[in-house]
């Protein structure tokens, strides 16, 4: 027995040990995070509500707070789980999941739905507190959800400047089921060693509550990285509680149901988390209770709280230690500062770092709270500092108090897809940027094509400096629409700025500004007035000087480079951008490429792959020998072209269409590919034709887009470097050398069997694919539709093997026939064969009836009209677009079959009409997703042009509602087959701010869903936008939101 009681003993003090370690020491953090881990869900028991802490005179509330420690060796296990079994029962009454969407990025904050939780701290003001992460500076929407599911709708009225808590307010007459109950804020009994519960919602879903004991009252504030909002000229609170994602803004409650902290995040590599003390937000709470203005002062410096012993490695004398620790025996250190932004308001003797606060004003200061009470309640006002400085006496420091909230920004612009508004405090405190230096861009839009990209600001604007916001929208509204102006810029903390062109955008986007009113919790917006009309003769060029300034031709050159040369200047970079998700391609991606004239006159034509320029709906911007101009898709199909103005450019500049080889290629051919670089260089690279066949290797993408099938393909044994050019074979004309152009060296995209983006470059026979296409376009002046209405046989094809196909039953007559057929070419034999439908088969009733009659997969194609097909290529010949049905003859189960097959009109891959519908964009269904609509969903509307959903906006109310690559079936009941009657019932139903409607919806695969969706016209009204096909131009008209726009500036 004495041996057990000896060991038991011995555990007892490594516990105690290790209890004390746990208190002490901090732990090493080395990341932190605002939404931390999930946690273990407990359940809460509902027993009778205690009585209103609220009621409870402060002495003994005081008293029962400072025996709570004691009280754990004093009472049962029992009795403590009954009365927080009480409490937490009085508690969740008043704590909220809440719900919030905000709506623009701003400042630290991204655009973005997001759950969290916070708890009613006054029910006759209807006052909710929760972080200020959560509050958020950036505009939101919000809706808290009470512990019976009730929901009311919240608005955040004060969010700090700089620590992390904010203040929703609701309308409790709003509530009809569920008498809340509210949460004592009461930071003065925050102990070392307090049982605590910390109350929050597990990811907006359930209640869940961790215990846990606090370790420390004075830790540093985390820090969640430099472009991250981060809290600083306070303590924090730890303990191991290890809160959960949506737990940030719970209370941290001691056992009688007060909160004593705020919860606000926690480390990715412990359990540690990290709450918010009061006291700050005390004072606020009464401000506000009193309708007066919540006063935050600041005088841009940063402070660290620091033991007496790093003081003296600073400099700190111990006289002076000796001094403050007898005035204060409590105080464990002093303030000392770690940082001042540049250009702070600091008179006569400046701060700086390394320097030790000892008093404000006269008054003795050891911690933040003694500190910011003089600096909240002293904005406009100096103040005196005493400090001391490492080798020196006590000396003062004559400081003026700023308006914290005059450098924390309350408005943006919204103008081409961009974010602006002026640097944050913190974000200048971030990265050590002194404040005024330039706009801050929070999301890129038009500044960076095809981008992400944010963070930066911009400091000049077509010559002009932009400095703050009220510059920047003084020159960007003096900009007409389409320019192409400089733009000086750097990523804040960079030390440079970098120069850019960007294209002004005031045709796919409103230009706005938002101002935040706090009185009422909303955004007022103004426009920007319709930009000013572009000036005639700056589209125009002057004349170029006298010939004497151009380049001398170089004697020495021999005839090769002169034809290499004379290609490049056939050559044209193409930089397209998509401002939003449509028809399956992104907006976030890069479309670039290089293409090629092919006609200038009657009309100039470049051709370009799909790659390069995959719909209807965006900004071309071409690059010809140097200078830049703006293109006009005249046709979409398997290619692109393109016109533009030839007045843009210089009078004399030498630009050419090339000379087309129309003898076919072969396999084993000598060519040369031609193509440029990013930087406009030229590059070339000499090989051979490796084959020519059926370009099979275009998997069905996510989300579904155009892909390049059923075209002959020319591949090459090793390619050059670029992503874009010619193929051509050299000819020789006695001693002058030239070069033919066989075929247009294109980019093609695609999905791998993964889901990932692929990229490769093929040749396209130039003669058999696209001079048909530029003749047409030229009789028409470009005037025709630039997609027609596409008539085939429904079926995409590939290849295989002669011997595949012999064992598949092929005669040897026919086997013979691939053999002489395949050596005119020089190639491979390779029978086509049906490899998948590209529309469902319930849109062809008789062949559903009998599939049997139809081709059917792993079909091998002999025949069509009674010409033997050997070669993909040959479809082109057959003109299927002006015939009703053809003739095919096939190999199936070993037996050749007759059939009579119907041409079908195909779905087109692009559009003219794109409406915004609460943050969705959505148009008309495009072919790419009529081939993955499933043989069982009957109910995607493809007897009508549809409603698809081609992408949903971050921060919108469509978010994680209305889904891509969902076609909308009905709104509010009201069945809706097209864009048109999707408007009409916009304008007709005029809903209300604030009001759900209902969206049913179906997916490829045919499963319905209904879902509500929250009306938004003030950050997300009904927008439209349609093709002038005459100028090539988008015309926008807001169909809702009117109410909401207060002026024009």
């Amino acid at each position: 027995m004495d041996i057990k009681r000896k060991e038991l003993e011995k555990r007892q003090k490594e516990l105690k040990l290790s209890e004390s370690k746990t208190i002490i020491l901090e732990p090493e953090v080395d990341e932190f995070t605002l939404e931390t881990p999930e946690v273990e869900e407990l359940k809460v028991e509902i027993a009778e509500p205690i009585k209103p802490l609220s009621v409870i005179p402060p002495e003994l509330s005081r008293s029962i707070s400072q025996a709570s420690i004691a009280s754990s060796t004093h009472s049962s296990a029992t009795n403590d789980k009954e009365t927080w079994d009480r409490t937490l029962a009085h508690a969740v009454k008043g704590i909220v999941s809440i719900k919030a969407t905000t709506t623009r990025p701003f400042d630290t904050e991204a655009a973005g739905d997001y759950t969290a939780t916070g708890f009613v701290i006054s029910k006759k003001h209807g006052l909710i507190l929760s972080n200020r992460h959560v509050v958020s500076p950036a505009p939101i929407t919000a809706v808290a959800v009470f512990i019976n599911y009730e929901e009311v709708p919240i608005y955040p009225i004060y969010r700090d400047p700089i620590h992390d808590f904010g203040v929703f307010k609701y309308d409790p007459e709003k509530l009809k089921h569920i008498e809340v109950e509210e949460i004592e804020l009461r930071p003065e009994l925050a102990r070392v060693g307090e049982d605590i519960k910390v109350v929050g919602n597990d990811a907006g879903e359930k209640l869940s509550i961790l215990g846990s004991t606090l370790a420390r009252l004075d830790r540093h504030a985390p820090s969640y990285g430099s472009d991250s909002y981060n809290d600083f000229n306070t303590f924090y609170l730890q303990a191991a509680s290890g809160t959960s994602g949506g737990s940030s803004g719970s209370p941290v409650l001691n056992i009688h149901g007060q909160a004593v902290a705020l919860n606000a995040g926690g480390s990715n590599s412990s359990q540690s988390s990290f709450y918010l003390p009061l006291y700050r937000v005390v004072r606020a709470v009464e401000l506000i209770k009193q309708g007066k203005f919540v006063t935050r002062g600041t005088i841009q410096t940063e402070f660290l709280h620091q033991s007496y012993d790093e003081l003296r490695r600073l400099g700190l004398q111990e006289r002076v230690e000796v001094e403050c620790r007898s005035r204060d025996p409590s105080a464990t250190g002093l303030l000392s500062v770690t940082r001042t932004l540049p250009d702070g308001r600091i008179r006569i003797t400046g701060l700086e770092p390394g320097d030790i606060l000892m008093s404000c004003n006269g008054k003795p200061i050891t911690d933040f709270i003694g500190l910011w009470d003089i600096i909240d309640d002293s904005v406009g006002r100096d103040i005196v500092l005493s400090i001391y400085r490492q080798g020196g006496d006590l000396m003062e420091c004559v400081v003026t108090v700023d308006d914290l909230h005059r450098i924390t920004p309350s408005r943006f612009l919204e103008i081409g897809g961009a974010v602006l508004h002026d640097l944050s405090y913190q974000m200048a405190r971030n990265h050590n940027v002194k404040l005024g230096t330039g706009v801050f861009c929070a999301a890129s839009g038009f500044f960076l094509w095809s981008s992400w990209s944010r963070d930066f600001l911009v400091t000049s604007v077509d010559g002009k400096p932009t400095r703050n916001l009220d510059e920047f929208i003084e020159v960007i509204r003096q900009i007409p629409d389409y320019s192409r102006v400089p733009i000086m810029s750097r990523y804040v903390g960079n030390i440079e700025d970098q120069m850019m062109l960007v294209d002004i955008d005031r045709h796919f986007f409103l230009a706005s500004l938002y101002e935040r009113d706090d009185n009422e919790g909303i955004w007022i917006k103004k426009e920007l007035g319709p930009p000013p009309e572009k000036k005639v003769e700056e589209a125009k060029n002057e004349e170029e000087k006298p010939a004497a300034q151009e380049e001398l031709e170089d004697e020495d050159e021999d005839d090769v480079e002169k034809a290499i040369d004379q290609l490049k200047s056939s050559m044209v970079a193409v930089v397209s951008r998509l401002p939003y998700s449509v028809y399956g391609h992104t907006s976030a991606s890069n479309y670039s490429g290089v293409g090629l004239i092919v006609s200038l006159d009657p009309i100039p034509l470049v051709l370009f792959d799909r790659h390069s320029i995959p719909s209807e709906m965006l900004d071309i911007r071409l690059t010809l020998c140097n200078n830049n101009i703006p293109g006009k898709v005249v046709h979409l199909g398997d290619f692109t072209l393109v016109t533009f103005d030839k007045s843009l450019l210089p009078k004399n500049l030498s630009i050419s269409v090339p000379e087309w080889d129309e003898k076919p290629l072969k396999v084993r051919d000598e060519v040369k590919v031609i193509g440029l670089t990013s930087d406009q260089a030229i590059t070339t690279k000499d090989t051979a034709i490796s084959s020519i066949g059926t370009n099979f290797s275009t998997w069905q993408c996510n989300p579904p887009r155009q892909r390049l099938i059923n075209v002959e393909n020319i591949n090459v044994l090793e390619t050059s470097s670029c992503w874009g050019g010619c193929l051509v074979r050299r000819r020789k004309d006695g001693k002058v050398k030239s070069f033919k152009v066989a075929a247009y060296w294109m980019a093609v995209s695609s999905q791998d069997k993964s889901g990932n983006d692929s990229f490769w470059t093929q040749g396209l026979d130039i003669p058999k694919y696209v001079l048909p296409v530029v003749r047409r376009i030229t009789a028409e002046l470009g005037k025709g539709p630039v997609e027609r209405r596409r008539r085939d046989l429904g079926i995409e094809f590939a290849d295989v093997s002669l011997a595949t196909a012999r064992a598949m039953g092929l005669s040897q007559q026919r086997f013979n026939a691939y053999v002489k057929a395949a050596k005119k070419y020089r190639g491979n034999p390779r029978p086509l064969i049906v490899e998948t439908r590209l529309r469902p088969i319930f849109m062809d009733p008789e062949l559903e009836e009998d599939p049997s009659k139809g081709l059917k997969i792993a079909d091998i194609i002999l025949e069509i009209d009674g010409r033997f097909i050997d070669r993909i290529g040959q479809l082109t010949e057959l003109d299927l677009g002006n015939k009703e049905s053809v003739e095919v003859v096939v190999l199936r189960d070993r037996k050749e079959l007759t059939f009579t097959v119907p041409i079908v009109e195909a779905f087109p891959s692009s559009g003219t009409e794109i409406v915004q519908f609460f943050g969705a964009i959505v148009h008309g269904t495009h072919s790419a997703a009529v081939e993955q609509i499933a043989p069982s969903a009957r109910k995607v509307p493809v007897d009508q042009s549809g409603i698809y959903v081609g992408g949903v906006s971050y921060g919108s109310p469509a978010l994680e509602n209305i889904r891509p690559t969902h076609w909308i079936l009905e709104v509010d009941e009201t069945p809706v087959g097209s864009i048109k009657e999707l408007l009409k019932i916009v304008e007709e139903k005029k809903w209300e701010q604030g009001k759900y409607i209902r969206i049913k919806q179906v997916n490829r695969k045919g499963i319905t869903s209904v879902v509500s969706v929250k009306v938004d016209d003030r950050f997300w009204p009904c927008m439209s936008w349609t093709k002038d096909e005459a100028s090539g131009k988008w015309n926008q008209k807001r169909h809702t939101g009117d109410n909401f726009v207060v002026s024009r500036l």
